[in-house]
């Protein structure tokens, strides 16, 4: 399967193959590139294409999954095409691997697996930009861009609980990109069991919350 987890600069397919039989699958690749993933825009039109501009090894390649194990690998789009970021709307993700053979049968392309998934591209944030976090277990340092003469602040949650409520970021209002860095820290007993650990970073003006831009600090499970 594949899951497109979606940021507000990029979005970051995770595949997913799952084992759930009691014997290890065995794949046989003509290549090293196992797998490939394509996004057509919503009149269908491919926009992206994981391999195009990429060197992959000439030569076989096997990979085995343990029952009840699962491969997991992320690749990332930064929703840029020749340079340009697409609109904001609906596009379609099509993730399909590669093998040439399974558990030493040969495979016809009627048995590759493929994985169709729809997803949204958000507007670009005008006044937020190129937020990255590092860190864990409750320390960690956030690092971002500004632009603009209102008020920007930051809290953390987790969907239910708020850990840090609402700061102002020190911000000389420029109208040019401006950076910040925050550290965040959190008592190692106050973070969550489960769920995501969220930054929110946003505008206010008055009463009036826009720009939000969110970024995971951690997940636990």
């Amino acid at each position: 399967s594949v899951v497109p987890n979606v940021g507000n600069e990029r979005v970051d397919f995770e595949l997913l193959i799952k084992n759930n039989e009691e014997a290890p699958l065995h794949f046989e690749f003509p290549t090293s590139q196992y797998y490939e993933i394509t996004v057509t825009d919503p009149s269908g039109n491919e926009i992206y294409r994981y391999s195009k501009g990429r060197f992959f090894l000439q030569a076989l390649q096997n990979l085995i999954i343990e029952p009840h194990q699962t491969y997991r690998k992320v690749e990332s789009w930064d929703y840029k095409v020749n340079g340009k970021r697409v609109p904001a709307g609906q596009y379609t993700v099509t993730a399909t691997l590669l093998p040439r053979k399974l558990n030493d049968q040969p495979l016809n392309n009627n048995q590759i697996v493929v994985s169709k998934v729809n997803f949204n591209v958000p507007a670009e944030n005008s006044a937020i930009r190129n937020v990255k976090v590092e860190g864990n277990k409750g320390n960690y340092l956030i690092t971002g861009e500004t632009k603009g003469s209102v008020e920007f602040h930051y809290n953390v949650e987790d969907g239910l609980v708020e850990y840090i409520t609402e700061k102002l970021i020190s911000t000389t209002g420029s109208q040019d990109w401006e950076h910040f860095k925050i550290e965040v820290h959190i008592p190692i007993d106050k973070l969550p069991d489960n769920g995501s650990l969220i930054f929110n970073v946003y505008e206010r003006s008055g009463e009036e919350i826009k720009n939000t831009y969110p970024v995971i600090l951690e997940k636990f499970n």
